[in-house]
């Protein structure tokens, strides 16, 4: 019994984990639908100590975070499929420095390694908990057309109200994932392809065009799904 039990514990877990959360907006301004969907992937508890030696430390300065990370553990990622090694980098770097935009993705990279110490600059609060979660924006024009990105973020908590890193994408490539899209799909008759493709998959499509309704119909205005 303690083992059925278990399992179906285990099982609830996971599916909340899975959890998607899908926010809509029409953009009126821009003559756009914006669809942001949101998977957890994981929680990820960060204790990792820092040398006593400030000058073997990096800080990665975000809008509202602190990161900190052993330089000689982000020279190590730096280095490692590089045929020209580095030996030495700024001890604080901020996510606005374009010249040193590939060090975002090593920074992320720590961070969920459990080789960080993050800090909330205003509070100066230690954050201990973290969500890593992978996202998909669909971008829909009204004449025609879209764009697709997808990538990872870290959020403080599971509410994904306060963002660690601001940038759009934390991937291993370090640039957008971008891929073409076709017209709208939730204000035409989709085509025979397309209906196999959406019933073969499953993705939730009645839900996601009453989304897509509602956002029309509340322009401007955020609207928000889970499933």
């Amino acid at each position: 019994m303690k083992k059925i039990l278990f399992v179906l514990l285990l099982g609830v877990a996971i599916q909340g984990l899975a959890e998607t959360i899908v926010k809509g907006t029409y953009d009126t301004k821009k003559k756009r639908y914006i669809e942001l969907s949101q998977i957890f992937e994981k929680e990820i508890n960060l204790s990792y100590v820092l040398p006593s030696d400030k000058k073997n430390i990096v800080t990665y300065k975000t809008e509202n975070y602190d990161i900190l990370v052993r330089k000689s553990d982000l020279l190590e990622l730096y280095n490692k499929n590089r045929d020209k090694k580095e030996n030495n980098i700024k001890n604080n770097i901020s996510d606005k420095d374009k010249k040193l935009d590939y060090v975002r993705n090593y920074i992320a990279e720590l961070v969920e390694n459990n080789k960080a110490v993050i800090y909330e600059r205003k509070t100066k609060k230690e954050i201990k908990n973290i969500v890593k979660v992978k996202y998909n924006n669909d971008i829909y024009y009204d004449a025609g057309r879209g764009s697709n990105y997808d990538g990872y973020k870290f959020y403080t908590d599971k509410s994904l109200s306060q963002e660690i890193m601001k940038f759009d994408i934390i991937t291993q490539f370090g640039v957008a994932l971008h891929s073409s899209l076709g017209d709208n799909p939730y204000n035409r008759e989709l085509t025979e392809k397309e209906k196999e493709y959406r019933e073969k998959n499953g993705n939730h499509f009645e839900e996601l065009k009453g989304l897509y309704e509602k956002a029309v119909q509340n322009p401007n205005v955020e609207q928000k799904i889970s499933y």
